[in-house]
């Protein structure tokens, strides 16, 4: 039941975020021909893209279809910054032009910035208590393991629901440990915001 609840709760506040965006870039669009691109993209950042992020790190894990929703509003605005009218031109090149991150990857995005934060100390405790550092090896047991890789989190047992899989300490360890070490080990968290998209923009 409790799987049930919280499904209802995420489709809940995913359709309200929707229907927050869609008029928000309604109201957008009734001035977008005053607007050269630079205006219109920090108004979408500001006014939409704000909304979007906010507690997205709850979205992480949750079916397609869900996401989509979401996804097809940040498209959107994409294609209102640049005037783009085909919907079946390839919006990754305008994604990168404007430093945008896609749905999934500003979740993701959102996840290791917290995991960051648990790892380096400056996290809520609750959060800490979420997740095990793995131990030191100096040998590399298996190939996504780093020889002397001290910044690994120890992966908890597989999920066997699609709840338990959408927990932070079940999701926070594999995404933090996707991560090049060189990425996780840089302390200053707004350097590592800055690394972190460097390295998301590269993998798609």
């Amino acid at each position: 039941s409790s799987g049930i609840t919280q499904s209802t709760g995420m489709e809940r506040q995913i359709n309200s975020v929707k229907k927050k965006c869609s008029w928000t870039m309604m109201n957008l669009r009734t001035i977008g021909r005053y607007l050269d691109e630079d205006i219109k993209l920090m108004m979408v950042k500001q006014l939409v893209i704000s909304k979007l992020d906010y507690c997205n790190s709850l979205y992480m894990n949750l079916p397609k279809t869900r996401l989509n929703k979401l996804k097809s509003i940040l498209n959107g605005a994409v294609r209102f910054i640049y005037n783009i009218h085909d919907r079946t031109t390839d919006l990754v090149p305008f994604y990168k032009k404007s430093h945008i991150l896609p749905i999934d990857q500003r979740i993701f995005f959102k996840v290791c910035l917290l995991t960051h934060k648990t790892v380096h100390g400056t996290a809520p405790c609750y959060l800490k208590e979420l997740v095990k550092m793995d131990e030191v090896s100096d040998i590399a047991n298996t190939r996504s393991k780093i020889p002397g890789d001290h910044l690994r989190l120890k992966i908890p047992r597989t999920a066997n629901t699609k709840v338990e899989s959408r927990r932070f300490s079940n999701y926070a360890p594999d995404a933090w440990n996707s991560l090049p070490l060189m990425v996780r080990s840089i302390i200053d968290t707004n350097c590592f915001k800055r690394m972190l998209k460097n390295h998301l923009y590269k993998q798609f």
